[in-house]
C-alpha cells in the first residue's frame, strides 16, 4: 500500500494478514503458558524444599524435646530417690535419737538405783544408821496443793528396823512476814516410819493461798520424840 504525504515523497507501510496475526497470538500464548509452567514448577520445587526443611526442623525439635523429657524424667526419678533416702535417713535418725535418749534416761535411772542401793549396803563414808536419801515435791493439780515423796534408807547395818515418824517444816513468807508451817499438824495423823533397809513415804500437802514457801526441813523422830536425822532443802525442788 502506498501513501503520499508530500509531493515527491513515497511511504510504504507493511500490512499483516489475519492469518499472521493469529499465528503471532498463538506463539505469544504458548510462550506465556510455558513461562507460567516454569514459574509454577519453580514454586512447587521451592515449596517442596521449604516443606522438607520445615519437616527436618520439626524432627530436630521433636528429638530435642524427647531428650529433654527423658532428662527431666531421669531428674525427677533421681529427686524422688533422694527424697526417699532423706526420709529414710531422717526416720532412722529419729529412731536412733529416741533410742539414745531412752538409753540415756535408763542409764541415769540405773545409776540412781545403783547409788541408792550402794548407800544402803556400802556407803562411801562407811557410816551406818538412818539417812534421808531424798525428798521430791511436785504440784498436785490444785491451787497450792503438792505431792511429796520422802526416801529414807538405813546404811551399812540392818540388824534392827527403824521406827518413828517424819515431820515436814516449811518456812516462807505470809503477808510479808516470816511464817513456819508444820506437816502433819498436831491434830493430824503422823507420818509413820517403819523400815529395815529403805522406805518411800508419799503424801499430799496444801499451803495457804498467800503463802510463799522458801525452804523445807525434814525431821525423822523416834516415837519418844528424839531426833534421828534431819535435812533441809530449798524450795522449789523436784
Amino acid at each position: 500500500m502506498f501513501d503520499l504525504k508530500k509531493p515527491g515523497e513515497l511511504i510504504i507501510k507493511q500490512r499483516y494478514s489475519p492469518r499472521m496475526k493469529l499465528l503471532l497470538a498463538v506463539i505469544m500464548a504458548v510462550a506465556l503458558l510455558v513461562a507460567a509452567g516454569l514459574i509454577y514448577n519453580y514454586g512447587l520445587n521451592r515449596a517442596g524444599f521449604e516443606q522438607q526443611s520445615a519437616q527436618q526442623t520439626q524432627q530436630t525439635l521433636q528429638e530435642e524435646l524427647r531428650k529433654i523429657r527423658e532428662e527431666n524424667q531421669g531428674l525427677q526419678e533421681s529427686l524422688a530417690r533422694a527424697q526417699r533416702t532423706i526420709q529414710m535417713d531422717q526416720a532412722a535418725y529419729q529412731d536412733l535419737d529416741k533410742s539414745l535418749k531412752a538409753s540415756a534416761t535408763e542409764i541415769v535411772k540405773l545409776r540412781e538405783e545403783l547409788n541408792f542401793y550402794r548407800n544402803i549396803i556400802s556407803p562411801a563414808d562407811k557410816k551406818s544408821g538412818l539417812r534421808i536419801q531424798n525428798l521430791y515435791i511436785e504440784p498436785a493439780g490444785g491451787t497450792n496443793q503438792f505431792r511429796y515423796k520422802l526416801v529414807l534408807i538405813q546404811a551399812l547395818k540392818h540388824e534392827r528396823a527403824i521406827l518413828g515418824r517424819a515431820i515436814l517444816e516449811i518456812s516462807g513468807l505470809q503477808a510479808g512476814e516470816d511464817k513456819l508451817l508444820r506437816f502433819p499438824a498436831s491434830n493430824e495423823k503422823p507420818i509413820q516410819v517403819n523400815f529395815k533397809y529403805f522406805q518411800d513415804i508419799e503424801g499430799k500437802l496444801e499451803l495457804p493461798r498467800n503463802f510463799q514457801p522458801k525452804r523445807i526441813k525434814v525431821y525423822i523422830m523416834t516415837l519418844g520424840g528424839i531426833s534421828m536425822a534431819e535435812a533441809t532443802y530449798t524450795w522449789p525442788l523436784g
